[in-house]
């Protein structure tokens, strides 16, 4: 149980700042502009084991639609992980894709950014067993 507990704790550190980076970038560092509130406000992570959600979190501000938005595809894409540890990143707005097809970073460059620290987390982790 020992082990559960740190790889959740360590997933959360980096799926939170993968919601610190992809809400705080504004549109002249590459982001967008965000009119309505809602596509920044889908911005999430959740922490899924064997298709369970053991922790998640969601943009610090923002509209209700974007945040159920998020929650909706969370658990959505939760099914597809019921073996294992998994960290999944949405923007749940659908229009999210046509944003970042338009060169605007939505959640593209934060996911890079925590994909080297998730890979630093798992070897850590696999070094303390």
């Amino acid at each position: 149980m020992k082990f559960h507990r740190v790889v959740v704790k360590e997933l959360t550190k980096v799926g939170k700042e993968f919601v610190r980076l992809a809400w705080s970038k504004t549109a002249n560092e590459g982001g967008f502009n965000d009119v309505s509130g809602d596509l920044r406000s889908s911005i999430a992570y959740a922490i899924v084991h064997r298709g369970y959600i053991m922790n998640s979190g969601y943009s610090p501000t923002g509209t209700s639609e974007g945040k159920k938005q998020a929650r909706r595809l969370i658990a959505e894409k939760k099914l597809l992980y019921t073996d294992g540890y998994a960290l999944v990143v949405v923007a749940g707005m659908d229009y999210a894709t046509k944003v970042e097809s338009k060169g605007r970073d939505v959640i593209s460059g934060s996911s890079l950014i925590i994909e080297e620290m998730l890979m630093l987390t798992i070897n850590r982790l696999k070094n303390a067993n």
